[in-house]
C-alpha cells in the first residue's frame, strides 16, 4: 500500500493511498499527482497573490485565462443553474471570483485522470477531511471505509462505506478538523448541521454539499432533480 500525503494545497492537506503498483511506479504516479496539484493551487488559490484567480481578481481589464480557467468558469456556471442560483463563486454578488467551494473536487476529477491513466484500480484519497473519493476497494475488504467525525468534538459519528463513488462533507460550524465553514455567499446558518452527498463524481458532491446547507426544501427538491445520482442527506449536530 502507498501512502502519500501534500500539505498545504488549496489551504488544506491531500492524503492519497492506492494499492497493486510497484513501489518504483507508484513514486511516479505520486510525484505526478502532486505536480497536479501545486499547477491547479497556482491557480485557484485566492491567498497566494500571483495564483491566476488574484490576478484575475486584481486585474482592472480583461486579460487571457487558462484552459482551466475557461473550463472552470463554464462549470461553476452550469452549477449556478443547477443549483438555483445558491453556487455562486462571485462572494455574493461581489466582483472577486472565488473558488474554494469548487477547487478540490475539480482536483479530485484530475487525480482520478491521472489514476486511471496509470491503471491504478484501487485507491482513496482524502482532500482536507471535506472531500474523499474512493476507487475500488481497500486489500483484504469490499469496500473502502471513512470515519466521519464531528466538527466540534471529534467524536465519532459513523463508519461510511465507499465502494468507487465520492463523498463530500461541509458544516456550517466553526472550521475544525479541515471540514468547510459555509463558504457560500459568507453565509453561516444558525443551527449546526453537516451535510453529506455522495455522488460518482467529485465536484459534483462537493458543491452539493455546500448548497444543500443553503437550500431550502423546495430548493433541495429541484437540486435533486438536477443531480440524479447524487444521494445527500443533512446530519443535525449538538
Amino acid at each position: 500500500m502507498f501512502k502519500g500525503l501534500a500539505t498545504d494545497v488549496m489551504g488544506s492537506r491531500l492524503e492519497l493511498k492506492f494499492a497493486g503498483v510497484p513501489e518504483k511506479k507508484a513514486y511516479g504516479i505520486w510525484s505526478d499527482v502532486t505536480r497536479e496539484l501545486s499547477r491547479l493551487d497556482g491557480i485557484f488559490n485566492a491567498d497566494d497573490p500571483e495564483s491566476e484567480v488574484s490576478v484575475l481578481n486584481a486585474s482592472k481589464v480583461d486579460i487571457e485565462t487558462s484552459e482551466d480557467m475557461k473550463l472552470a468558469l463554464n462549470l461553476c456556471e452550469s452549477y449556478l443553474i443547477g443549483t438555483k442560483g445558491l453556487f455562486d463563486i462571485n462572494r455574493g454578488g461581489r466582483e472577486d471570483l472565488d473558488f474554494g467551494g469548487f477547487a478540490k473536487g475539480y482536483a479530485l476529477r484530475r487525480i482520478a485522470a491521472l489514476l486511471k491513466s496509470a491503471k491504478v484500480k484501487d485507491a482513496f484519497v482524502d482532500f482536507g477531511g471535506s472531500v474523499i473519493m474512493a476507487l475500488g476497494k481497500q486489500p483484504y475488504s469490499d469496500c473502502w471505509t471513512y470515519t466521519l467525525l464531528d466538527p466540534w468534538t471529534d467524536d465519532e459519528l459513523e463508519q461510511i462505506e465507499l465502494r468507487s463513488e465520492c463523498l463530500a462533507v461541509s458544516c456550517n460550524c466553526p472550521q475544525r478538523s479541515g471540514h468547510i465553514v459555509n463558504p457560500l455567499n459568507g453565509q453561516i446558518e444558525g443551527s449546526h448541521r453537516m451535510s453529506l452527498v455522495r455522488a460518482a463524481d467529485p465536484l459534483d458532491a462537493q458543491v452539493l454539499a455546500l448548497v444543500m446547507l443553503l437550500a431550502s426544501a423546495q430548493q433541495k427538491t429541484e437540486i435533486a432533480y438536477n443531480y440524479k445520482k447524487a444521494e445527500s442527506r443533512i446530519i443535525e449536530l449538538a
